[in-house]
């Protein structure tokens, strides 16, 4: 007898007495594993839940928002998340990518970054504190004695870990990443990587399916998943694109996207950060309005710092109070003529028209935009 009752101890955990793990005993209640797989695959936080520790589940627990992007993470092929500081992203991001790897084996997943040294520096952290919280995910790593290898392998290049079902998550950095083949990925901080990056180096090794371990697809399966996760930044960055996408996406094909944002209202409600230090950011005469639209409400905004041109400015002179739709020569301007621009979008970009006025005089030319208008969404045939 011990502290549990009528059980036994095996490597520190409580387990049933006259239970053991044979080929006929999994064969028996394979249709109840199966409904709880399939259970925790779309839950994963019912997962958790189901092996955390009762007396740390006191004192920490998950809270609804990480309960939804867990659930995301693993129904959608692509799911962007934009948050403010101090939502715990990257601890609900890379916990799923463990869930993941524990319950769809073979898996490859890739954790990448623009910078190198944070996301791996995070990484260790973060999943250290989720063996804290849940040991027996750090019982599903491969270990020497069972497996002929370790579970964790880490450099200042890479943080690498390796489970017992053949999974393997690769931590790594937008630059040491290429060669790599990932059947799923999480984006750390995404409106940092360029389009470059993300299109020639990131999504291509995105380019294979997991296959179950009798060598077969699953075909209900989201392919090659990737979870975007970022605080706001301008709108000039590739990943707001990227952003508006996704979104368009969720609309159109809801089963396959998923996109949301949180402000700072919700880690406030929770207690994550503190409401004075809030306040104080928000009346500042030192923080500009755009910055904390994109630190605390997870608003995208204007134009970048470094842009050539200001965006704000730029709107300012581009209402027109009066425009002409037809030639309108008048007997004050007998030789006044027009110009007329189209810059024609393919594919999917945008077509715009503008029309000049000239109105010669003996000393010079005098010229005004007298109407303009942009075409978004017809096809090349119409433009």
């Amino acid at each position: 007898m011990n502290d549990f009752g009528e059980v036994a101890m095996r490597d520190g955990i409580p387990i049933e007495k006259g239970v053991t793990l044979t080929r006929e005993f999994l064969d028996a209640n394979q249709e109840l594993f199966t409904k709880y797989l399939n259970l925790w695959i779309l839950y994963p936080d019912l997962f958790l839940d189901t092996i955390q520790d009762s007396e740390d589940a006191k004192n920490f627990h998950l809270l609804p928002y990480q309960r939804v992007a867990l659930r995301a993470s693993m129904r959608y092929r692509y799911h962007f998340w934009t948050a403010t500081r101090a939502t715990s992203k990257s601890f609900t991001a890379y916990l799923c990518s463990i869930v993941r790897a524990i319950l769809l084996p073979r898996s490859s997943i890739m954790i990448a970054s623009e910078v190198k040294g944070t996301v791996i520096n995070i990484a260790k952290d973060k999943f250290a504190q989720f063996f804290r919280h849940w040991p027996l995910l750090e019982k599903e790593l491969a270990n020497r004695a069972d497996d002929g290898k370790t579970g964790v392998k880490s450099s200042t290049n890479y943080y690498e870990l390796y489970f017992k079902n053949g999974s393997q998550i690769t931590v790594v950095s937008k630059d040491t990443s290429r060669g790599l083949r990932a059947t799923a990925a999480i984006l750390e901080e995404c409106a940092l990587i360029s389009e470059e990056a993300y299109t020639e180096v990131l999504w291509p090794q995105l380019n294979v399916k997991r296959m179950e371990v009798d060598g077969t697809l699953n075909l209900d399966e989201p392919s090659s998943p990737q979870t975007f996760i970022t605080t706001a930044s301008d709108r000039t960055v590739y990943m707001y694109q990227r952003l508006i996408e996704i979104a368009v996406n969720a609309v159109l094909r809801p089963k396959e996207y998923f996109c949301w944002g949180l402000s700072y209202e919700i880690p406030l409600h929770y207690g994550l950060i503190d409401k004075s230090t809030m306040l104080d950011q928000r009346y500042s005469n030192n923080v500009s309005e755009d910055s904390f639209a994109r630190e605390n409400l997870s608003i995208w905004t204007g134009n970048s710092d470094d842009a050539w041109l200001d965006s704000r400015r730029l709107s300012k002179h581009r209402s027109l109070l009066k425009c002409e739709r037809k030639a309108t020569i008048t007997s004050n301007a007998p030789n006044a003529f027009y110009i007329i621009g189209c810059d024609v979008g393919r594919y999917s970009a945008n077509t715009a028209i503008m029309v000049i006025k000239v109105l010669p005089n003996a000393q010079r030319f005098s010229k005004k935009v007298v109407y303009t208008e942009v075409i978004n969404g017809a096809n090349y045939i119409t433009e």
